[in-house]
């Protein structure tokens, strides 16, 4: 994280926790978000005006009123989406390795602690992976996040780990970093079988993962070597690039 040397804006902070609690749980009321926030209704109140004034919320039809995201933030999302570099440089790569597999591919980035679907290339088959843009990745067993942890420190693996028990061995995370790419059988998505690999910053530290998804009669162990190799590859067309 950048360290700015300047006071926050601690109104601003709590707006943008109040936005993002609401995302979370949709619709949300006044007292709920007190509970979650640790807010005093009153304050909570001033708040939800403020977003509701600016658009970024919508009260539903309820009394007393719960809110709701409005469109404005889709259309902000969207607008982010279609102009990140890495993004733009990450379709072409995903496209063509949805048309080698014929299976879903996406990128997965780091966004403070959490892992999330960034940007989806819809497999070609009837029965395929479905994967939503902003959909959590569980870091301990999901394919993007182990080949991410594989190239973190143990204390950095324990840290980034929602239950440190699902975590894998040193040994583990030691192939996948030599191989350079991570599988998960069915861990996240029963039946659904994923192929992982770490794209790096241009410091080397790991930013993100592109995935390889597919039904695991279709993805099956003699083709993992393989799928692991154009998902490597993959990945080392998009690495060595400032964050964006």
């Amino acid at each position: 994280m950048i360290h700015i040397p300047v006071k926050t804006l601690s109104g601003l902070l709590r707006g943008l926790q109040v936005v993002e609690a609401i995302a979370a749980d949709q619709p949300a009321g006044l007292t709920e978000l007190c509970r979650v926030l640790g807010e005093d209704k009153s304050a909570m109140q001033r708040v939800l005006a403020t977003l509701h004034e600016a658009g970024w919320i919508r009260p539903l039809p309820d009394t007393p009123p719960r809110w709701e995201l409005s469109a404005k933030i889709v259309t902000m999302a969207g607008q982010a989406h279609s102009t990140s570099s890495l993004l733009a440089r990450a379709r072409p790569v995903l496209t063509a390795l949805r048309d080698i597999t014929g299976e879903t591919t996406h990128l997965a980035l780091l966004d403070g602690g959490k892992l999330v679907v960034a940007t989806v290339a819809d497999g070609t088959h009837t029965v395929r992976t479905a994967l939503p843009i902003g959909q959590v990745h569980p870091p301990e067993t999901s394919a993007a996040g182990r080949a991410i942890l594989a190239h973190l420190t143990p204390a950095e693996r324990t840290g980034h780990a929602e239950s440190a028990e699902a975590l894998l061995s040193t040994a583990e995370y030691d192939r996948i970093r030599a191989r350079g790419w991570s599988l998960c059988e069915g861990a996240v998505q029963h039946g659904s079988t994923s192929i992982g690999a770490a794209i790096f910053d241009i410091t080397g530290a790991p930013q993100g993962a592109i995935v390889v998804s597919a039904p695991d009669t279709r993805l099956t162990p003699d083709q993992y070597a393989r799928t692991g190799e154009l998902v490597r590859d993959g990945a080392r067309r998009l690495s060595g690039s400032a964050e964006e």
